[in-house]
């Protein structure tokens, strides 16, 4: 499986109610991950909102507050424009890891470069 439960309810929670104009904080996407079937630690919350980050489907932007800095996070693509980028990403490492491109054309798969 490629994402946990509880990654794959944090990215729907996102999508359906974070906006650039309206972010969300840590602390409240674990306090919504708290109420699902798969609790999970502040901390994994945190390290997986950073992964998104880095792999560009999360924005942020800064809040000083108490304690400190604090990210707040924003969606950067819709979930469709998401499981385009899994599919291209998935793609990718497979024809690096076999070395043919053409790994895929016997089930008509077809993935555009870029």
């Amino acid at each position: 499986m490629l994402f946990k439960k509880y990654q794959c309810y944090l990215l729907e929670y996102i999508w359906g109610n974070v906006t650039f104009d309206d972010p969300i904080g840590s602390g409240k996407t674990w306090e919504f991950i708290k109420t699902t079937d798969d609790k999970k630690s502040r901390a994994s919350v945190i390290f997986f909102l950073n992964d998104m980050v880095d792999e560009g489907v999360l924005g942020w932007h800064d809040r000083t507050g108490k304690g400190g800095h604090h990210r707040l996070y924003y969606p950067l693509m819709t979930e469709k424009e998401f499981w385009e980028h899994v599919a291209r990403e998935v793609y990718a490492k497979i024809v690096e890891a076999s070395g043919d491109t053409n790994v895929f054309a016997f089930k008509g798969i077809v993935v555009e470069e870029g």
